[in-house]
């Protein structure tokens, strides 16, 4: 395993890391995880060279990831890698229901201190409650206190608020969303660039966008990858394309299967920064083309949105839009769309109360794109 140091911090962490949003689940049921599934794959990832492992309170919902790093990381196994977690300013409105809420987290996973530490999923809106709440006094106490060793902050907003961030508080690393399709979104390579150059280390998330990259290719997109000179699977064609950025320190992953980690271990074994040519380099920006004319919406599956006030699975119903024109299988995902098992959950039982549109980091209107699919496709 190749291991980055980590701006300023110190310390190294492997190029890929264990991001615990999309832990293995029983039936399907995100809130749901099979912890004995997850122990296995979480510490198979751990003995083979992964030292970092990620959490959040909205991942598996409720705090339900962070119980279960609890489990996954007992039996000596905490002692083996760093532990981040975040702070989501959406769950507090008070500088005391901060403090409470972090002391939760810190209970919940039994880590006893994190190793990294996040300001989760800022834009400008959550920025702005941040400063008013003084979250960065309280972090000046928590670091104080040994309860945060290392502090920095997750985006989702423009570069030019990115710009403002950055420069607010003495951050030593940032987690931005980057992938092949995703370059120019938010604060971006840009972005990417402008933290190196500040000697901040650089985390990445969604780099798959959220699976979609990890799929076997539409038949357009994979006559573009047959001319390339690496024969790897989609995971690895988008786990390496980051991995070749010498700016960033850690790609996190969402792995629940043991063959997931294997890939990506592989790759991170096999892909250094620097080892894509110019030609490589072009696939990818045609695959980008290419995928652009078909991805119909941006979403990455994240499961902010959800639990819906009526039930509605957002994801779900975005991913199957999106897979019906991805791999011109329109009529075939109608079919799954329109089925009995998911009538409680299809958009056409959306009530537009608009719950869900502060929750996206995409900035999705998701109102609309719900009323968009049932005008559509429903029957």
């Amino acid at each position: 395993m190749e291991y980055r140091k980590l701006g300023r911090t110190g310390i190294e962490i492997s190029a890929v890391g264990f991001g615990t949003m999309r832990l293995p689940t029983l039936d399907g049921v995100f809130s749901s995880i099979d912890i004995e599934k997850a122990k296995a794959v979480v510490r198979h990832a751990i003995d083979n060279g992964v030292n970092y492992v990620d959490t959040a309170y909205p991942y598996h919902l409720n705090g339900n990831s962070e119980k279960a790093v609890k489990e996954i990381l007992a039996d000596g196994y905490r002692q083996k890698v760093y532990v981040g977690d975040k702070l989501s300013m959406w769950v507090c409105d008070t500088y005391e229901e901060c403090e409470e809420f972090f002391n939760g987290q810190l209970e919940r996973t039994g880590a006893g201190y994190f190793d990294i530490y996040f300001l989760h999923s800022l834009d400008k809106n959550f920025w702005e409650k941040a400063k008013r709440l003084n979250v960065l006094k309280l972090f000046d106490k928590l670091i104080a206190e040994g309860k945060i060793k290392h502090i920095g902050f997750s985006f989702h907003d423009k570069y030019e608020v990115f710009e403002e961030i950055i420069d607010a508080y003495p951050w030593e690393f940032c987690l931005l969303q980057l992938n092949y399709m995703d370059m120019d979104y938010q604060a971006g390579e840009k972005g990417m660039k402008l933290a190196a150059e500040k000697g901040l280390g650089v985390f990445v998330m969604e780099p798959l966008k959220g699976g979609q990259l990890a799929k076997e290719p539409p038949k357009s997109v994979r006559r573009i990858w047959d001319e390339s000179k690496f024969d790897m699977s989609p995971a690895a064609r988008g786990i390496s394309y980051l991995l070749d950025k010498p700016e960033i320190t850690c790609v996190l992953s969402g792995m629940n299967e043991i063959s997931q980690v294997d890939d990506n271990i592989n790759t991170a074994n096999k892909y250094t920064a620097g080892h894509k040519d110019e030609k490589e380099l072009m696939l990818y920006a045609r695959a980008r083309e290419e995928f652009s004319k078909l991805i119909k919406i941006p979403c990455t599956r994240c499961q902010y949105c959800n639990p819906c006030p009526v039930g509605v699975d957002i994801p779900a119903n975005i991913d199957y839009y999106n897979m019906g024109y991805m791999y011109d299988t329109v009529e075939h995902a109608k079919n799954f769309y329109n089925r009995p098992f998911f009538d409680n959950k299809r958009s056409t039982n959306c009530i537009q109360c608009g719950e869900c549109l502060d929750k996206c980091p995409q900035h999705l209107q998701i109102p609309d794109l719900m009323k968009m699919i049932a005008d559509e496709w429903a029957l």
